[in-house]
């Protein structure tokens, strides 16, 4: 089964003032008795969380929906989208939570998006 792609009709970038990422975590921490915490490297890669959103129109929304809840089967499985960043480089993403929206005024929406970049 192939990957299914971000949808080319919908915004291909975060807007820049909600865009965050952050490094994958591939750490292991175990307390001890006695003294601090043993850290340890479990993997030399992991998924980088990153989240945003993208404004879209009421007929670009609908889209949304349909790619989140027929393609992606209600965000299980994972699709190809560019790098949030450089635009170009593809990536394995899935969502880590549920996207909401919000109306923003007339036709606009704004969706807010939490996913990570897989490995």
């Amino acid at each position: 089964m192939s990957i299914p792609a971000w949808d080319a009709s919908l915004p291909q970038r975060l807007l820049i003032k909600s865009y965050a990422e952050s490094h994958a975590d591939v750490l292991l921490r175990t307390s001890m008795d006695f003294g601090p915490a043993k850290v340890r490297r479990r993997g030399t890669a992991g998924p980088r969380p990153v989240s945003g959103s993208i404004i879209v129109t009421a007929a670009e929304l609908a889209t949304f929906k349909t790619f989140f809840n027929t393609t992606l089967l209600g965000g299980a499985l994972r699709f190809s989208w560019v790098d949030p960043v450089d635009g170009t480089t593809a990536n394995e993403m899935r969502f880590t939570k549920t996207p909401s929206w919000q109306a923003l005024s007339g036709d606009l929406f704004e969706i807010a998006l939490e996913m990570e970049i897989l490995p």
